[in-house]
């Protein structure tokens, strides 16, 4: 049993070895953010994996596809533990590099099948470098997501208004733990207006080291507050912002954002609204992670707002 283990461990260990260097080449040569990246690089990964495999101890198909599985995870673990990628690219990236890790497999076998009729070795072998290659001429085009929630406060909007300009000493009790937490984005800590010769500016602040600016662009009393976002040199610690998704980066930044409030009978519905840049080319993929975390973050705010507005009045 022991020896039969470590026949397919070892084995393993060095794919995904191999697999994490190929990786850390090929970010060089190859954009390592498009879907020409995140499914070709795993097709040429999955079909090294299978054509490697541990044949005498794996000999049904459901094991050789736990072993694909199982390799392509080894590596990613690897890719965390080293710091080739953080956690939140990796998180993002996970669907696609399995399903490319499967297809790569399934390409394997069927070039199993088909070198019974043919001797073309390299050409076969040669299929997931040429996808990569092609997929890598599509045309792309960036793309302005505009993500926006609400939320219905019971107090009028001149009070909640009020509350929006300054929001100070968030205590970590008032932000519950979300999704984006969980995958290393801080919580909010403050929200500081500050009025300058040049205009008025909200200085925000997330975790202990985050410190951005929201520029006001537009202030409408109990109306409307907007902004543009300004990152500046040394805004986070570089271990929080991973390099493939890095803010004011090729591939995504964020833009400007807005409140709105309306007065519904003596109740208003506050709704904040972000505006996101994405340059990935992932087409929906890429807005249901705009989405996600944006959603999350939204929902954190205006629930924090509701809560201390609501209290305030009651109190």
């Amino acid at each position: 049993m022991l020896s039969n283990t470590l026949r397919i461990l070892a084995p393993a260990i060095a794919l995904a070895a191999g697999i994490l260097g190929l990786a850390a080449i090929t970010v060089v040569m190859i954009d390592p953010v498009g879907f020409t990246y995140l499914l070709g690089f795993p097709a040429l990964a999955g079909f090294i994996i299978m054509w490697f495999r541990p044949k005498n101890s794996l000999k049904t198909f459901g094991k050789s596809i736990a072993w694909l599985l199982f390799v392509m995870l080894l590596s990613l673990l690897g890719s965390l533990v080293s710091g080739l990628e953080g956690l939140i690219c990796i998180t993002m990236a996970l669907i696609p590099i399995l399903f490319g890790t499967l297809l790569g497999g399934v390409l394997y076998l069927s070039y199993d099948r088909w070198k019974t009729f043919s001797k073309s070795t390299l050409s076969a072998a040669s299929l997931p470098v040429l996808a990569i290659v092609l997929l890598d001429m599509l045309p792309t085009g960036p793309t302005v997501y505009e993500i926006s929630d609400s939320i219905l406060i019971d107090a009028p909007p001149a009070v909640v208004f009020q509350m929006l300009k300054s929001i100070p000493d968030i205590s970590p009790n008032e932000i519950p733990t979300r999704s984006s937490h969980l995958l290393g984005v801080p919580k909010p800590t403050a929200a500081v207006w500050e009025e300058r010769s040049d205009g008025a500016v909200r200085h925000s602040h997330w975790g202990d080291d985050v410190h951005f600016l929201e520029r006001i662009t537009a202030y409408e009393p109990d109306r409307r507050i907007a902004w543009d976002f300004e990152f500046p040199d040394g805004w986070a610690p570089e271990d929080i912002e991973d390099p493939h998704v890095k803010v004011g980066g090729q591939h995504f930044d964020v833009l400007r954002g807005a409140y709105v409030l309306e007065d519904h009978d003596g109740k208003t519905r506050l709704s904040l609204t972000t505006w996101t840049y994405d340059g990935s080319g992932m087409g929906a993929y890429a807005e249901f992670w705009h989405n996600f975390f944006f959603d999350d973050f939204h929902d954190v705010i205006l629930e924090l707002v509701k809560a201390r507005t609501e209290r305030s009045l009651a109190g």
